[in-house]
């Protein structure tokens, strides 16, 4: 890293690599976390990386013990569960906020999205559908353009992927139909057709 960066850009970028290998398993739960051995892999000070780690306790990816140790969280099964009502949720309701905002582009591209979502869903791919589901959510709520929501999602990104892992839904057998009506919905700027039915897949309807 470049030493002449602004020390919250090093805080910045520390705290996405580190996030990220939470995130992709190459940190897992229980791993050790040293801020000497990652200062000196990451090229920078101990600073920017004990900042980023305090930013990844607040949001429950660390567990920080003074004087003891600093190690990834191990999430509990209700953490879990929590994380995947808060997802459906999430989903639904930016989807209603952002569909009337929408440009012609962005519709196709939140359809294009909700196809990736519905491939993972038939290959029954819990990672695919994962990286899916939050594309679609990243994408409306940038359509959104609402301050809040772009604030929540930037603050939780990474403890909503770790902690969606496993997330599929609700549907079982054929779901071809319900596929088609959700993305028919979103390309009709249907509010709440799109939300019902999106709540509808996850079992939350």
């Amino acid at each position: 890293m470049d030493a002449r960066r602004q020390p919250s850009a090093l805080v910045d970028e520390a705290y996405a690599a580190l996030g990220e290998a939470i995130v992709d398993g190459r940190l897992r739960p229980g791993d050790r976390l040293r801020d000497v051995e990652l200062a000196a892999h990451m090229g920078i000070s101990r600073t920017p990386v004990r900042e980023a780690l305090q930013r990844l306790a607040a949001i429950r990816l660390v567990e920080i013990s003074p004087h003891r140790f600093t190690r990834v969280t191990t999430p509990t099964a209700q953490e879990m569960s929590d994380m995947r009502d808060y997802a459906v949720h999430m989903i639904a309701m930016t989807m209603h906020l952002a569909l009337p905002r929408c440009s012609d582009e962005d519709i196709a591209e939140g359809v294009r999205l909700f196809g990736d979502v519905a491939r993972a869903a038939r290959e029954k791919s819990s990672p695919a559908y994962v990286d899916a589901g939050f594309a679609l959510l990243a994408h409306f709520t940038r359509a959104a353009d609402n301050i809040v929501l772009g604030e929540t999602l930037k603050q939780t990104e990474f403890v909503v992927r770790r902690n969606l892992r496993g997330w599929m839904c609700a549907g079982e057998g054929d779901c071809d139909e319900l596929f088609a009506s959700l993305g028919a919905a979103i390309r009709d700027r249907d509010t709440a057709r799109s939300a019902h039915l999106w709540l509808t897949m996850h079992g939350l309807y």
